[in-house]
């Protein structure tokens, strides 16, 4: 038991001290996402929502910045069209300034062509450029058919 005692007490003191000799632990490595998701946000809400229209755009970008996504897609039909038109003054700054954020992050930004005639819009004018398809639903039944995720404004 003597010769116990001093082998216990020498552990207990050196132990700690060990601990503080030892280098810094590294920090967990973040993992890099898989990349497999699709989301088309839809945006139809116009003028008479401009917080869920302005809303719209920040998420679109906040979801393809995740790094989780293969692709992000922003499609507008109806009244909402007109939040790429530079002509309608009633379009706050922060509108065009979340498109033009979503867009240099690289979401595909695409505008509906029966609601640009309907609205009178130049599809060659629209701030930022969009893809333009014939018809926002028949454009987001595509996407669906693809696999994309919706998520509606």
């Amino acid at each position: 038991m003597n010769r116990i005692l001093p082998l216990l007490v020498i552990s207990l003191v050196t132990a700690p001290l060990a601990s503080f000799a030892a280098p810094p632990s590294q920090p967990a490595k973040k993992e890099v996402p898989a990349r497999q998701g699709k989301l088309v946000f839809v945006a139809t809400t116009g003028l008479e929502d401009l917080g869920t229209l302005s809303s719209s755009l920040r998420h679109v970008k906040n979801a393809k910045e995740s790094g989780y996504l293969s692709d992000v897609v922003w499609l507008t039909y109806g009244r909402a069209v007109v939040a790429l038109d530079p002509t309608v003054k009633a379009v706050p700054a922060e509108v065009r300034e979340a498109a033009q954020a979503a867009k240099a992050a690289g979401v595909r930004l695409v505008a509906c062509g029966t609601a640009l005639k309907k609205f009178g819009i130049d599809p060659k004018a629209l701030q930022p450029q969009a893809d333009v398809v014939d018809d926002g639903v028949a454009e987001l039944s595509r996407l669906v058919a693809e696999g994309y995720q919706v998520i509606r404004y």
